[in-house]
């Protein structure tokens, strides 16, 4: 909920608070619209080193805008185009933020512009306060000081987006792991059906094969080992795409997030319980096919060609 900004002053007197940037966002469907303070180059919603074309904002700027690069690329904005939200702003800088930044915004204007356009006329109010402390290890410790001098406030510290990080990655892996049985399940009675599907295409031949001779123990050797091979192949086969789309995935999606995903790295282990799973549902699949093909009476299975 909007504050009265002069509430950041005030907050700044708060040991160990170096500074705290005030930060007004606004969101109309899928656009953020943010104001910020140009004068804090250290602590921002955007930065100036995220500029990667024009320029960045100056406290003495009207209506001119900085435009996310995405944003820009999506509607063909370049530099001295002319972009809306509540009123007509000149592009004057494009930027890249990374993702992961939860400040990430479409379009950022001069603070006091922000609050004279939007609908609201929220004077002299803002949204959010960026806090930066004297030192990392005093983040904590200053957060509980603000919250039990101004209770109604709530804080958002890098520990607590850690937090709620790890637990959407934690149901992101329960839900991976859940679908990876359910599609292996489902990929096993396939290679079942597939198995079943060529004994009985290959009955006449196990017929002969038993005319003269071979005995069950024959019959279910050969058809495991031929499932074997298949399931050999198929794994290795399996592996290889799966190594080529995750190394993909982990460049080009690890790219978009800022390098979030540079610690992440394919596991040897889950490729090589990949690569079993698939031999030892050949195995099951071939064993189970090779049984009922052993039944098979030579005389019935040569009648029903």
């Amino acid at each position: 909920y909007p504050f009265n900004q002069t509430l950041l002053t005030e907050i700044e007197q708060v040991t160990d608070v170096q500074c705290a940037v005030p930060i007004l966002m606004h969101r109309l469907r899928a656009m953020v619209f943010t104001g910020i303070d140009p004068s804090e180059t250290r602590t921002n919603a955007v930065l100036p080193c995220s500029v990667i074309e024009g320029r960045y904002l100056t406290p003495d700027d009207g209506y001119v805008a900085l435009v996310d690069k995405e944003y820009a690329e999506l509607n063909n904005l370049t530099l001295g185009s002319t972009v809306n939200y509540a009123a007509d702003f000149e592009v004057v800088g494009i930027v890249e933020v990374s993702a992961t930044n939860i400040m990430k915004s479409h379009i950022y204007v001069n603070l006091p512009v922000v609050q004279e356009v939007l609908p609201e006329q929220p004077i002299g109010l803002v949204n959010i306060g960026l806090i930066r402390t004297s030192s990392p290890t005093k983040v904590e410790q200053t957060a509980a000081t603000i919250e039990e001098q101004w209770p109604s406030s709530s804080t958002l510290t890098g520990s607590d987006l850690a937090e709620t990080a790890s637990g959407i990655i934690q149901i992101n892996e329960d839900m991976a792991w859940n679908i990876s049985i359910a599609i292996a399940f489902i990929t096993i009675l396939f290679i079942v059906k597939s198995q079943l599907g060529n004994v009985a295409e290959r009955t006449k031949e196990i017929g002969i094969l038993k005319a003269i001779g071979w005995s069950n123990s024959n019959i279910v050797n050969q058809i495991v080992i031929e499932s074997t091979i298949q399931g050999i192949i198929g794994g290795i086969l399996g592996c290889l795409f799966g190594y080529i789309f995750a190394s993909y995935a982990l460049s080009t999606i690890g790219g978009e997030i800022g390098g979030a995903l540079k610690f992440v790295t394919i596991d040897p282990v889950l490729l090589s319980i990949g690569f079993a799973t698939a031999i030892l549902s050949a195995v099951a699949a071939g064993l189970f096919a090779s049984l009922r093909a052993a039944k098979l009476v030579p005389v019935k299975a040569l009648r029903t060609i």
